[in-house]
């Protein structure tokens, strides 16, 4: 059987127009530096994009389309997963000190 529908009428839509997120979900500029920055300097030290996207559990894409705009935090907590830090160090300033190994002493192990 055939059934004729005829469109909602005016303001019954199921969406706004126009959507406006807020500001606030999205990361500052010079968070999405230093998420870049992050992302450069992981991808370095796993030996390769190819490698990082597999050990943080996304595609190679979202990596680079985060090293292009930056506008994630959900690649920025999955950034410090994979380098066992935490989000807060990663988006906040600063330098930072390499880590001593607690069995060992030996400077950037973990």
């Amino acid at each position: 059987m055939l059934r004729l529908v005829h469109p909602a009428p005016a303001g019954q839509g199921t969406r706004p127009s126009s959507v406006r997120r807020s500001p606030a979900l999205f990361p500052t500029a010079e968070e999405q530096a230093r998420i870049r920055t992050a992302l450069t300097n992981l991808a370095r030290a796993y030996g390769g994009r190819e490698v990082l996207a597999s050990v943080m559990g996304v595609s190679l894409g979202a990596i680079e389309s985060t090293r292009r705009n930056g506008r994630s935090f959900a690649i920025a907590v999955l950034a410090a997963r994979a380098a066992g830090v935490t989000v807060e160090e990663i988006l906040s300033p600063g330098v930072r000190e390499a880590r001593c190994c607690a069995l060992c002493g030996r400077k950037g192990a973990r």
